[in-house]
């Protein structure tokens, strides 16, 4: 049976654009552009009207002129309706049947919104700040630079001409066709026809940049783009790209379609990157590094950040799902994508590890809210897919791709993709055409495997209820499951909620083959020889393949905290990742989380240091703010000592042959160091005579490693708490040229101690010296800092709405909803989950932003419930943390 797609709010079908020749002339002065457009179309319903969406256009003329030439039509009536996006052009007589063209003369805003053609300041090489010219049209902000069907699956051939000053640079998704210098001295470039793509991957930059390039072997040209002075730091990004570009040609069957491959960094920039086709743009801090002194975990974020723009080079762009419907087509396989290529081209990184810690686990938190949303979700107006740029649609997304892979293996899996591609290549899909070609290549039934993953939301617990090393004589272990919730709740109907789950079982020995556990709510599943004698222990969801907790009687955790360190490090992360969620859900005592936790003593691994302090920060929220100061205290000295211990055997410097994940695992352990031990006279000396290096010199990567350098400007911000501190991390930001380094300095300035100070920092936020797109790092610091910071954040984002939102709101709800977010991050009682309720509820733009509120909400009410829990624990007695 069809899909049904009547909900979809769309444009008119009568008319579809086949080609558009764009021409425009920014004007830097007064940042505005003058536009023409000439679009082929195609009429295949006879109508005396056509419809596109415009947004922020002043509409000067418009007129048609179809196959016979010798007659053309003028716009008789230009109608622009602004809540819709759309301008109706009509017209006194029918348009004829056939192909036409639709000419559009019209000017718009060179905004400062990062969104639509928009402007961003950048120092040019005499040290004087200029404006560059820039795009980002995802998701439906093409609109804002010229009229057009914007819908993905409306796609068209773009030829793109740009008038402006001799002396810059233009770019463009394709490379140049002409260029030439006017009478009026600008340049004239014009660019070669680009595949018929969708409008949200058009793209064009125009400033002064430097770049580097080389190609790939097949001939591809790339190059790697940046604002003046920064030229030393793309030569890793290019490297990348290309051995990235090199691996998927290989891996997808299918060349990369175009002649070249620009890669740009843009100093305001709202997302973290964007695929535009041809010609892909970032965050300078997410392009840019010294590879030899940049940290290890920037290092693996740019590699993960290129992998997953130029995943979308094929998911996305040679193939694009048919409407935001299905947007995970695109986020869930670059998010999963860009951890395979990552690891083939760094295997030395154990990169899926990190998936595990983070991906996995942000998919996790969220789809066990109630207020989560399924990974395919209606989208009606168009306008509705920013609430699902999200964790749903990139993290589980991604997570049930890790998934299919699992339960086919790398030969068919890759099979399928490039059955897929080749299948629709230029074309629009939905996910049951990916599932069809995975079933195709496999003999599998991946739809109706997939369907209880996509189609609802939430995931399931798998509660084991027998221990199969107790139980000599049988192969078999019962298990029931139900959906997961964080805050434990139950209500009528839940329990119909169920799934068809893999199986990935292993003992300490041994592993099984996969299984299923299919559609119902227990089963008894076989352990295929893994509890055969001498095995140690049984695990289930064997290296978290799945994106599901598992819950073990007390028996079976004895033995995995018996022997930790025999487990795969993905298996001790999820196992502390579940242990914790099922205590916050009232599934488990928090004692024994405890107990789990002082296992790990042991530990050596990065990843698994991550995720210790990811759960010991969670459990610190709880117990700082809901049980007694004595209880408050206990728990820090417990965590000062691991983490003081485990940093003593690693140190403050970097030595020689230190791998990267030697330097992650220095990174993370100093950045629990800096919120455990700051009060440490020690450790504060020596964060300070390493601070006052760094401010001498703040542009001097190698006086503080980058490594450590996030640590040690906070620890002397909480340690000291004055005044002149501030003013250092101040100064130093204004002179620094390395967005990383702002960012730790963002975050340190975010943990100001005193009330004073948060003021200062959170009235300095404001400022024009903090560029939009880091408006949020102060106060996302702030927030998670205890209460006083939540409280703090709070109140400036009452008093300050108006400012916040004319500086995030206008530019897209996506960006906004961080804001929403981070209002109600720091607290834990019912009390304020009320009062950040009722606060956005009293907002005009409360419905843009309801589904984040609600996950907000939600968020702080779970956190009540496990507080209230917590004090009837033993884990509440100081005595369980000594």
């Amino acid at each position: 049976m069809p899909k049904d797609t009547s909900y979809r709010v769309l444009l008119p079908s009568d008319v579809q654009p086949e080609k558009y020749d764009l021409t425009l002339e920014p004007d830097f002065e007064r940042f505005m552009f003058d536009g023409s457009v000439k679009i082929t179309v195609d009429v295949q319903e006879a109508t005396d009207s056509i419809t596109l969406h415009t947004k922020e256009l002043m509409i000067a003329s418009a007129k048609f002129t179809p196959a016979d030439p010798s007659k053309s039509f003028a716009a008789n009536d230009i109608h622009i309706k602004v809540k819709e996006m759309t301008c109706a052009f009509g017209f006194a007589e029918v348009l004829p049947v056939g192909k036409g063209v639709l000419e559009i003369e019209f000017r718009g805003i060179l905004n400062d919104k990062m969104a639509g053609f928009y402007r961003s300041q950048y120092t040019d090489s005499k040290g004087n700040k200029k404006h560059m010219a820039t795009t980002q049209f995802e998701a439906i902000d093409a609109r804002r630079c010229f009229p057009c069907w914007d819908e993905p699956a409306r796609k068209a051939v773009f030829v793109v001409t740009l008038i402006f000053p001799d002396g810059l640079t233009a770019l463009s998704n394709m490379p140049q066709s002409a260029s030439e210098i006017r009478k009026d001295g600008k340049r004239a470039e014009t660019f070669l026809p680009t595949p018929s793509m969708s409008t949200y991957l058009l793209a064009f930059c125009i400033g002064e940049y430097e770049y580097i390039g080389d190609q790939t072997k097949s001939g591809v040209v790339c190059r790697i783009f940046c604002c003046p002075g920064s030229r030393a730091k793309c030569a890793y990004a290019l490297k990348t790209c290309i051995r990235s570009l090199e691996f998927y040609n290989e891996f997808f069957g299918v060349p990369y379609p175009l002649p070249k491959l620009d890669m740009i960094a843009i100093p305001d920039f709202a997302a973290g990157a964007m695929e535009n086709w041809g010609l892909v743009t970032y965050r300078e801090v997410a392009l840019l590094c010294d590879e030899k002194t940049v940290g290890a975990s920037q290092k693996q974020r740019i590699c993960s950040v290129i992998a997953h723009e130029l995943a979308h080079q094929w998911f996305g762009n040679l193939v694009t799902m048919g409407w935001w419907d299905d947007l995970w087509l695109n986020e869930g396989f670059a998010n999963w994508m860009q951890t395979f290529a990552s690891d083939k081209l760094h295997p030395e990184w154990n990169i899926w590890e990190t998936y595990v810690g983070m991906e996995q686990q942000r998919a996790l938190q969220l789809d066990a809210l109630r207020s989560s949303h399924p990974i395919q979700v209606p989208i009606k107006h168009a306008e509705e897919v920013e609430e699902v740029f999200d964790a749903i649609s990139y993290c589980k997304g991604g997570s049930v791709v890790r998934m299919i892979y699992a339960v086919l293996g790398e030969e068919k899996f890759q099979e399928g993709l490039q059955v897929y591609f080749k299948r629709h290549s230029y074309g629009n899909t939905e996910t049951t055409d990916l599932w069809k070609a995975w079933s195709e290549v496999s003999g599998k039934d991946i739809g109706t495997m997939m369907r209880s993953w996509t189609e609802q939301m939430g995931f399931p617990v798998l509660k084991v209820l027998t221990d199969p090393l107790e139980t000599p004589g049988t192969d078999e272990v019962e298990v029931e499951q139900k959906w997961f919730l964080a805050d434990g709740s139950v209500e009528a109907g839940d329990e119909k909620k169920t799934w068809m789950v893999p199986i990935l079982i292993a003992g300490s020995k041994r592993k099984a083959a996969v299984t299923f556990f299919d559609a119902g709510s227990t089963a008894r599943i076989s352990c295929g020889g893994c509890n055969a004698e001498g095995e140690k222990w049984l695990k289930f969801n064997h290296g978290q393949h799945i994106p599901i907790r598992v819950q073990y009687p007390p028996s079976m955790l004895a033995r995995f905290a018996a022997d930790l360190q025999s487990m795969l490090p993905e298996d001790r992360i999820g196992l502390l990742s579940d242990t914790f969620a099922l205590c916050k859900a009232g599934a488990m005592d928090p004692i024994e989380l405890v107990k789990l936790l002082k296992g790990f003593d042991t530990e050596a691994n990065d990843k698994v240091w991550s995720e210790l302090s990811s759960v010991l920060d969670g459990l610190g929220k709880i117990v700082r703010q809901g049980l007694d100061d004595a209880v408050a205290t206990a728990y820090v000295s417990f965590c000062a000592k691991i983490f003081g211990a485990a940093f003593a055997k690693v140190g403050w410097d970097t030595k020689e042959g230190d791998s990267d994940n030697e330097k992650k695992l220095r990174s993370t352990l100093i950045g629990s160091v800096a919120k455990y031990c700051y009060k440490d006279a020690a450790v504060a000396a020596e964060a300070k005579k390493r601070f006052q290096a760094f401010i001498a010199a703040p542009n001097d990567s190698s006086v503080l490693s980058a490594d450590i350098r996030g640590a040690v400007l906070s620890i002397v911000m909480k340690a000291e708490g004055t005044d002149a501190v501030f003013d250092q991390l101040v100064a130093a930001h204004d002179i620094v040229t390395d967005g990383a380094v702002k960012i730790n300095i963002y975050a340190a300035i975010g943990d100001a101690p005193t009330l004073a100070l948060k003021k200062r920092a959170l009235d300095w936020t404001l400022s024009e010296n903090v560029r939009s797109q880091d408006l949020i790092y102060i106060p996302a610091s702030m927030a998670v800092g205890g209460r006083e910071g939540a409280e703090a954040v709070f109140g400036w984002i009452q008093s300050e709405y108006g400012q916040i939102y004319g500086r995030l709101g206008t530019t897209s709800m996506m960006l906004f909803s961080s804001v929403v977010r981070i209002s109600g991050a720091g607290f834990v009682t019912t009390d304020k989950a009320k009062e950040v309720e009722a606060f956005w509820k009293s907002r005009e733009l409360y419905k843009m932003i309801q589904k984040a509120l609600s996950q907000v909400i939600e968020g702080i009410m779970s956190n009540a419930g496990f507080a209230g829990r917590m004090q009837t624990s033993e884990a509440a007695r100081p005595g369980a943390w000594a």
